[in-house]
């Protein structure tokens, strides 16, 4: 029951900083600006950095539980 909490704990805080990360990472390859020059919402970056970091936490999360189970 320990090594699922700190597994769902540390691929928590994963997704959180994971989703910033990506976002500001997207964000910077895909700047939020019009030809114009007028800024918009930037809705596609933060929906490709959410489905990664969430895909990627799971992944971490099933590692982490697993290395921790074999180390117990």
């Amino acid at each position: 029951m320990k090594a699922t909490f700190t597994s769902l704990f540390m691929s928590t805080l994963f997704f959180i900083f994971g989703y910033v990360i990506l976002y500001f990472l997207f964000d910077f390859l895909n700047p939020s600006i019009t030809e114009d020059g007028h800024k918009y919402m930037p809705i596609g970056n933060v929906l490709y950095s959410g489905i990664i970091a969430l895909f990627t936490s799971i992944l971490f999360f099933i590692l982490i539980r697993k290395y921790l189970k074999r180390k117990s």
